[in-house]
This record gives C-alpha cells, sequence and structure tokens, in this order.
C-alpha cells in the first residue's frame, strides 16, 4: 500500500514535470511569431543637419530554414515596408544550416526599397556549416540578384541635400576577415560614422570616436533568458555585455537586435522576442 501511494506520487510529479515542460516549449514557439518593432532615437553632433530625422530599419538574423519559410520572409519585408524607413540596412544569418536558402530568403527580401539605398552585410551561417564548407557564395549571389549591396569590409558615402554620412559594413568577426579600415578611409572627425558588424565582439577592437554607432545581430537576446533578465548563453566573448539593446563602449556605441529567426534544434525565445529595429538619426 505504502508502495502503490510512493509510485502515484512520482507519477503525479512526472506528469507536472512533463506539463511544465510543454508549457515552457509551446510558449518558446509561439514566442518566435511574436516579431516587435523596436525603436531608438540616436543623436550626434556628427549628424549633418540634412539627415536630421533619418529612418534607418535594421534587419538581423532570419535565418531562413526549415522553421521559417519564405512566406514569413516575406511577412518581414511587409513590416518593414509599413516603417516607411528612408535607409534599410541588413545584419546577416539570413539562412540556418543551408545556404541554398539564401536564394528564397532574397526573394522574398526582394521588394525592400528605400530612398537612401539597401545595404547588407553576412553573418556566421551565411558561409556555411562547418561540416560542409560551402562558403558563401550562394548567399552573395543571392544579395546581388536582389539589387541590394553587400558591404563585405567595404563602405559608401550616402548623400543627401549635398551632405554625406558613412555606412560600412565588415565581414563576419568568426569565419572572415573583419576589417573596419575601408569604412574610415577618407573620414574625418566629424563626419558621421555607421558601422555594421555581424557579432557586437567587434567594438571591443574599433579605434577610439572613429564609429559613431555599430549595428549588431548575432547574439538573438539571448534566445533563451530567465524572463528577459539574463540568458543561459550569449555567442560573445564578452558574457552578457552584448546580450541586446544599447551598449556604450569607449570606443563607440552598439545597438544589438535580438534578430527575427531562431536557431538550435528546438528554435525557440522566451522573453527574447524577435525584432525589427526602427532606428530614429537626429543631429545633436
Amino acid at each position: 500500500m505504502i508502495f502503490g501511494r510512493r509510485r502515484r506520487k512520482w507519477w503525479l510529479i512526472a506528469a507536472a514535470l512533463l506539463v511544465i515542460v510543454a508549457v515552457f516549449v509551446g510558449y518558446g514557439f509561439a514566442e518566435t511569431y511574436r516579431l516587435e518593432i523596436k525603436e531608438y532615437t540616436f543623436a550626434s553632433p556628427d549628424l549633418p543637419v540634412e539627415f536630421d530625422g533619418t529612418r534607418v530599419v535594421f534587419v538581423s538574423d532570419i535565418h531562413r530554414g526549415m522553421f521559417f519559410s519564405e512566406d514569413r520572409v516575406r511577412s518581414v519585408a511587409a513590416r518593414v515596408a509599413a516603417l516607411d524607413p528612408d535607409l534599410v540596412l541588413l545584419g546577416g544569418d539570413y539562412v540556418y544550416m543551408d545556404t541554398s536558402n539564401a536564394a528564397s530568403c532574397f526573394a522574398g527580401l526582394a521588394e525592400l526599397d528605400a530612398p537612401l539605398g539597401c545595404y547588407a552585410v553576412l553573418g556566421n551561417h551565411d558561409y556555411g556549416e562547418h561540416d560542409d564548407d560551402s562558403g558563401p557564395g550562394l548567399v552573395i549571389q543571392a544579395i546581388a540578384d536582389s539589387d541590394i549591396e553587400i558591404l563585405r569590409n567595404e563602405a559608401v558615402w550616402i548623400e543627401k541635400g549635398g551632405a554625406r554620412i558613412r555606412v560600412g559594413g565588415v565581414g563576419d568577426y568568426t569565419e572572415d576577415v573583419h576589417d573596419v579600415d575601408p569604412t574610415l578611409e577618407g573620414t574625418a572627425e566629424t563626419d558621421f560614422v555607421l558601422l555594421m558588424s555581424h557579432n557586437p565582439d567587434m567594438a571591443e577592437y574599433l579605434p577610439d570616436d572613429s564609429v559613431d554607432l555599430m549595428l549588431s545581430g548575432h547574439t538573438h537576446g539571448g534566445q533563451v533568458t530567465f524572463f528577459g533578465l539574463r540568458a543561459l548563453h550569449v555567442p560573445s566573448d564578452f558574457g552578457q555585455k552584448y546580450r541586446t539593446g544599447v551598449v556604450r563602449t569607449e570606443a563607440t556605441t552598439v545597438i544589438v537586435s535580438n534578430g527575427v529567426g531562431a536557431s538550435g534544434i528546438l528554435p525557440i525565445r522566451f522573453f527574447a522576442r524577435p525584432q525589427i529595429v526602427l532606428l530614429h538619426l537626429h543631429r545633436k
């Protein structure tokens, strides 16, 4: 009789644990669809008055694959278009596990348009998984086919009303050469410089006062967090520092997006909602 009661007790405990796990996983899957628009304002005396009020949309970590369909990519593009951006920036990791998904990803993004242009950098998954070593060729081709300009250790001057700002991008921090010199070449201390680096760790190696603002993704906001306070794991050499949001360093200011997609065996999020970043630039 005592043994029977103990057995029922353990069955109840096991059932309760299964319910808790099911609720956690169910919520985690649901959160991956709760895409939010995360707005930031950045003011700088280096920003020309002609660019005051510029609306920049930054999208990172789509992870087109088994759990992120082309239709979902199209819905992301529609959300971007509804924000009426002046400039669209894409922060890498367009695919997950298979770089052949790049074509359908950028087919979904093909309608992106902005008066000041659309620019992209590569993320670590865009170079192919380590076991297939496929390289970023398919992703680069897909970007080119969509008329989006890739900035792989390159930069452009964006002009408006006779004024200009510098927008640059570096190769992925772990998979490629990441050289900021082409972005800084020809700039003066008073120029406004915006840099894209998929991995925010790049901020630790920037020359002081050379980059006004850096936009990054990669960390997914931790993806699975303790109620948004701390992540179980952040793919960064600097722990929780670059998990999400605004990070000010001695060299620059970094805005780290949670990204749009998810990765892992279970593509779930927990108090780290997927994001499209809407950035308002102002002259200080």
